[in-house]
């Protein structure tokens, strides 16, 4: 254990604990009772320490690992799309911020709204065109999703972005405010208004759900998007 530890980057303590928990399992022991790791514990190893750097949490990093439908190559997959899009955010944001310390040192002004902009929908103006071919549905979190809806049957889609998670059994109206994202939602999928969760340009009770997957960090102002304004229009509480 001491040696997968070494090469792993972590402690002999969090393979303790990953082993506690069920999450990876040495498969053998050796004859003095030392855990042993199988080259298949090793790769599921693998996978849990990957996602984890990717930030996801022990639940459902074991939800992810756990699912029999899913063979290592596809959790590479995976794995690679979730990294090109955090490699492609943060190129981004430093291009963003190059400019303006270039305008700063011109002496240029920088609006708020130009100093906002770029960390909220301008960003994903900037690395949302391969979001399609970085991206998939995932059929375990869509079943979840869609079991949240209840018996809904118009649902609003809040930063909706390509529509992945957009139930076909009901009346969906999707909200993105970028340009970019909508552009490659696919042919027949739900009408698409260009708004952000901060404004959105619907009277009161006009569905009887929202929800909002992977969404709430680009908002602008996270509060203003689920103020009461916001949840009046909707006659049950959202899911995200």
């Amino acid at each position: 254990m001491g040696r997968v530890a070494e090469l792993a980057g972590v402690s002999v303590r969090t393979l303790h604990h990953y082993d506690e928990i069920r999450l990876v399992r040495p498969s053998a022991r050796t004859t003095a009772g030392y855990r042993a790791y199988s080259a298949g514990d090793v790769e599921r190893l693998r996978e849990v320490l990957a996602y984890r750097r990717l930030g996801f949490g022990l639940r459902e990093i074991a939800e992810l690992v756990g699912d029999p439908s899913t063979d290592a190559v596809a959790h590479l997959r995976r794995l690679r799309g979730l990294l090109l899009e955090r490699r492609d955010r943060a190129d981004a944001m430093v291009a963003a911020i190059d400019r303006e310390l270039e305008a700063r040192a011109a002496g240029l002004t920088v609006t708020p709204e130009e100093q906002l902009g770029m960390f909220g929908a301008r960003l994903y103006d900037a690395i949302g065109g391969a979001y399609t071919a970085t991206r998939c549905t995932e059929a375990r979190i869509a079943a979840q999703i869609w079991n949240a809806l209840g018996d809904a049957q118009t649902v609003l889609n809040v930063g909706a972005g390509t529509g992945s998670y957009e139930p076909a059994d009901r009346e969906v109206t999707a909200v993105e405010p970028s340009a970019v994202m909508r552009g490659q939602r696919p042919a027949g999928s739900a009408p698409c208004v260009a708004a952000a969760a901060e404004s959105l340009p619907f009277e009161d009770r006009s569905f009887d759900v929202a929800m909002a997957v992977s969404t709430v960090h680009h908002w602008g102002d996270p509060i203003a998007g689920t103020s009461p304004t916001w949840t009046r229009q909707i006659s049950a509480s959202a899911c995200s």
